[in-house]
């Protein structure tokens, strides 16, 4: 392990409540996976675990970037609190999203990598290769493997742009994701996402863009924008509005994950991204719970359901 990724396991580890980890499960081949990353947790102990050993310095270090900027509270992360009580469905809904979520992330640990040359040249045809190793080439059709393809492709234009590779071979195999993908990745690359609230606005809009291909193209919509819940990010100001001030309260077709009761959504009502779920409980009329629920400060609100949200700094919130 390089000087630099150990010096970023050091940083993780002197803020983690805990300790973290780091092995290598297989030997490498040359081809980069940045997806066969996997994190278990042992009581306090944190293991990150690559499947493969290529650009194993690579892997690690972008998945320590990541937690550090969550540990810093400056990157909104995911939760999936709903269910359709279809667990395959479920499961591909979160990959998908995941997904979604990482590239956004990607676009900051990937430009920050390139600049503590641990992004490289042979990093790059790692990458390039494992894309090419995964994805079978288009027919011209709108295929199963399209909504794949897509997601695939959105993360390697944003690793290009970090490392200035030419990918251009991606057009040539896959034309329609990679139209798709140069389309959902532009507004990506010019924003600025130092500031937590850019960040997850990027998140919410790629999270609405993939569904606008995907009905463009005929296939089903993800909604993500319903089905995952994205960390807040609040003003001062917010914090002290009212529930009813700042969400919109939605009657979900789907199910609280751990009651497996009916769910509410607070749907952000600038940015329509769920929030938060919450469960009627059985024993309050709902006219009774909506009204105090609506009339609750939106910190207190937080506070009571253990909710985690990121504060905007000052001069953002005023």
């Amino acid at each position: 392990m390089k000087h630099k990724v150990e010096n970023l396991l050091e940083q993780v580890n002197a803020i983690y409540p805990g300790t973290v980890m780091t092995r290598v499960a297989g030997k490498g081949d040359g081809r980069l996976h940045v997806d066969r990353v996997s994190q278990e947790a042992f009581g306090d102990r944190l293991l990150i675990e690559l499947a493969e050993d290529t650009e194993s310095d690579f892997l690690f270090a972008n998945e320590l970037l990541k937690m550090l900027l969550t540990l810093n509270g400056i990157t909104p992360q995911i939760f999936f609190s709903l269910t359709f009580q279809d667990e395959k469905l479920d499961q591909q809904l979160i990959q998908i999203a995941a997904r979604m979520h990482r590239s956004v992330i990607h676009a900051i640990t990937y430009r920050e990598l390139r600049k503590q040359d641990v992004l490289t040249e042979l990093t790059g045809k790692a990458y390039l290769s494992g894309v090419m190793s995964e994805l079978s080439p288009e027919t011209g059709d709108i295929d199963d493997e399209i909504l794949w393809r897509l997601l695939m492709l959105v993360d390697a234009l944003i690793f290009a742009d970090a490392g200035d590779f030419d990918f251009n071979e991606l057009a040539d195999v896959y034309p329609l994701a990679y139209t798709a993908a140069k389309e959902l990745v532009a507004p990506i690359l010019l924003a600025d996402l130092k500031q937590p609230r850019h960040v997850r606005r990027q998140v919410v809009n790629l999270f609405s863009s993939i569904d606008s291909v995907m009905e463009k193209w005929g296939k089903p919509t993800i909604n993500a924008k319903e089905y995952v819940a994205l960390t807040s990010v609040f003003s001062n100001r917010q914090l002290n509005q009212s529930i009813s001030q700042v969400f919109r309260i939605y009657h979900s077709e789907m199910f609280d994950f751990q009651t497996h009761k009916t769910a509410y959504v607070g749907l952000n009502k600038v940015d329509g991204q769920n929030s938060f779920i919450i469960t009627k409980p059985e024993n309050q009329d709902s006219a009774t719970f909506f009204k105090d629920l609506y009339q609750m400060k939106v910190g207190d609100f937080f506070q009571k359901v253990a909710l985690p949200y990121i504060v905007r700094g000052t001069e953002e919130g005023k």
